[in-house]
């Protein structure tokens, strides 16, 4: 467990650290190079393509770990991964073709007719997302972290680089978009070669048993994510039905959560398998514990984060997407609270004894709220209401799943969750939030360097002092994840 957890984790992080830092800069570019109707239109299309691929994939990549981690037998795993890939491939073909039937009503429903230039991304890109969805935990089972850490660094860079190539020939945007599904496609195709090539005799396989079992398993989980996804993106097909395209480009770069929860992703992605492992066990209260100490781990950082961004908002706005995305901030603030709710995964513990349809009661509920709210906030608060609904609803949907988890694996809901110590950092982190903004309001050191300067000069001395006050506390977190 030592290198499963601690050092897996370090990999992961980086990993995704750089991919979502070259990510971040593709959007930077992306919103500077191209106009808002460019932008916004980029937005709408992933708009649907998210929707639609979160729906034919089923969950499926959710089982990946839950079937290949519960067995050794590489013949067991081969004959599931086959399945896996033939279904998937097929599902995701259906998925294109939906989509590409359905774009007259997209162009109508956004209203932008230039949407119609990109039916080819619509029919292609559901493919390559859902191939490539699956590598992440196909590699970590088969604890090849440093073949998924290539792989998703070599993609954002070639990402990146299309951006590049297509400002400096001055291409334009249909060029941008024709290089960004080609290069997609082709790391797809790369997706089944790793496969292959690691796990071995993976082959064109059907086998309706084999699926049904897969699919008891994950289309609660598939649901779950339907409605999950349905929930984060409900805010910005409501900004869509009421703004035009220019606003929904910057609601779309204001609601982006910034890539730093890749800490307790990474860690949750390697935790899961050890925490199905513990309680087929029935070892709950360790599982508990553990799970505890790795969301404390990343909540200091993600806390930390969250605080700086709601507090340097609109410098923030400024340096990542100019001053054209700055009237966003607001909704940028409302987004940095969610961040807050990224430090785990709630639905941890019954992901891993195969509670999988209260994860899906809770996310229709969720959804449910969200949709509720999303109309009752805007018509009070305007362009920021749909941003507290997902606030409110991630909250609610976050304390009923640790309300579940206490009823379903009888521990005590006070003990479910490390709720003291969660508290004490926040009132931390809301104390040197205050106290830095004050001082960016006391010292005008904006008039000599600029407010960007000024805001990233403040949080680096925020950071160490932070640091100076938390490393211990980090460091007995690590240890614990490390034993």
């Amino acid at each position: 467990m030592k290198q499963s957890i601690a050092s897996d984790a370090v990999k992961l992080t980086t990993s995704k650290f750089i991919t979502l830092l070259i990510s971040l800069v593709t959007a930077m570019l992306l919103s500077r190079f191209r106009t808002l109707e460019e932008y916004g239109t980029y937005s709408q299309i992933m708009l649907v393509i998210s929707l639609t691929t979160t729906i034919f994939m089923l969950g499926l990549p959710n089982s990946i770990n839950y079937f290949l981690a519960r067995t050794e037998d590489p013949i067991e795993r081969n004959r599931f991964l086959s399945v896996y890939y033939t279904f998937s491939t097929i599902l995701s073909f259906i998925a294109g073709l939906v989509l590409v039937i359905s774009a007259p009503l997209i162009v109508r429903y956004f209203d932008n007719a230039l949407i119609k230039n990109f039916i080819y991304v619509l029919a292609i890109y559901p493919w390559a997302r859902i191939i490539q969805s699956s590598i992440d935990n196909v590699l970590i089972v088969y604890k090849k972290t440093n073949h998924l850490m290539a792989f998703r660094i070599i993609n954002s860079i070639f990402l990146l680089l299309i951006i590049i190539i297509v400002e400096a020939f001055n291409w334009g945007f249909a060029m941008y978009m024709a290089l960004f599904i080609v290069v997609e496609a082709v790391f797809a195709v790369i997706v089944y070669i790793l496969v292959k090539n690691i796990a071995g005799n993976i082959k064109i396989y059907f086998d309706k048993t084999l699926i049904r079992t897969i699919m008891n398993f994950s289309l609660p989980i598939g649901l779950a994510s339907v409605v999950g996804t349905l929930k984060t993106e409900l805010d910005k097909l409501v900004i869509a039905g009421f703004y035009d395209t220019e606003s929904l480009a910057i609601y779309t770069n204001a609601a982006r959560e910034m890539p730093v929860n890749i800490i307790a992703s990474s860690i949750t992605a390697v935790l899961m398998p050890q925490m199905v492992k513990m309680l087929k066990r029935n070892e709950k209260v360790e599982a508990v514990n553990l799970w505890g100490n790795a969301t404390l781990f990343s909540y200091v950082i993600i806390c930390f984060f969250a605080t700086g961004l709601f507090v340097y908002a609109p410098e923030v706005m400024s340096l990542l997407y100019s001053d054209k995305y700055i009237s966003g901030a607001p909704v940028f603030r409302v987004y940095a609270l969610v961040l807050l709710f990224r430090s785990t995964y709630f639905g941890m513990v019954l992901n891993s004894i195969g509670k999988t349809k209260i994860i899906l009661n809770c996310s229709v509920i969720a959804l449910v709220l969200n949709f509720v709210l999303n109309f009752i906030f805007y018509y009070m608060f305007g362009f920021i209401g749909p941003a507290i609904a997902t606030l409110v609803a991630t909250l609610g949907s976050a304390m009923y799943l640790l309300w579940s988890t206490s009823k379903t694996i009888k521990i005590p809901f006070v003990r479910i969750f490390p709720w003291k110590t969660i508290l004490y950092i926040t009132m931390i982190n809301i104390l040197f939030g205050f106290a830095f903004a004050v001082i960016k309001q006391v010292i005008p050191l904006e008039v000599k360097y600029g407010e960007v300067l000024e805001s990233v000069s403040l949080g680096l001395i925020w950071g160490v002092l932070y640091l100076l006050v938390t490393y211990k506390f980090l460091k007995n977190k690590w240890d614990v994840l490390n034993e």
